[in-house]
């Protein structure tokens, strides 16, 4: 049996988001390790901040490219209503944070960094009260995005184990 594919341009954005996200994730969290590998604590946000833009433009391409194209998997026929609701709010809390982290952590930057020890950016001319509330939504947001990263990977293991459908091999890069 042929497993029916995301197209190859989701699966890609996808994975990279994946990959990059994870890294973002985890970078302030080890400070102290990749410090020596970066060159300091500055670096190791100067990376995390430089990939979150990353993420931000490439969810920005993603949602463009998710809205000019119909989506090559249509579970609809195999899920109940409620489960084709959870998974377009699931769907869409994913993006809403994807957007909101990265613009959140350039709002409550008050001090200027270097994407990708490249160009100076920032910091934007706001009031202490707007970069508060950003550093305020970057922190629950991270809360929310790690709660929302574990239960998109159990909902996935859930489609491949418990299920038996295809939906997880439909996004692996080599699967067929």
């Amino acid at each position: 049996m042929t497993t029916a594919r995301f197209a190859p341009a989701q699966i890609a954005f996808h994975w990279l988001t994946a990959l990059l996200v994870l890294t973002i994730v985890v970078l302030p969290y080890g400070s102290d390790f990749f410090a020596s590998l970066l060159g300091g604590k500055g670096n190791v946000f100067t990376l995390h901040k430089s990939l979150g833009i990353v993420v931000l433009l490439l969810t920005v391409l993603r949602l463009a490219y998710r809205g000019r194209k119909v989506p090559t998997r249509q579970l609809g026929a195999q899920q109940s209503r409620s489960q084709q609701l959870a998974a377009a709010a699931g769907h869409g809390l994913l993006y809403l944070l994807l957007l909101v982290m990265p613009i959140s952590g350039l709002l409550f930057g008050s001090k200027p960094f270097n994407l990708f020890w490249l160009v100076e950016i920032g910091p934007l001319p706001l009031s202490s009260g707007i970069r508060g509330v950003a550093k305020d939504v970057h922190i629950v947001g991270q809360y929310v995005l790690f709660t929302m990263i574990l239960g998109h990977t159990a909902i996935a293991l859930w489609h491949h184990y418990v299920r038996r459908d295809d939906v997880l091999k439909g996004m692996l890069p080599l699967a067929r």
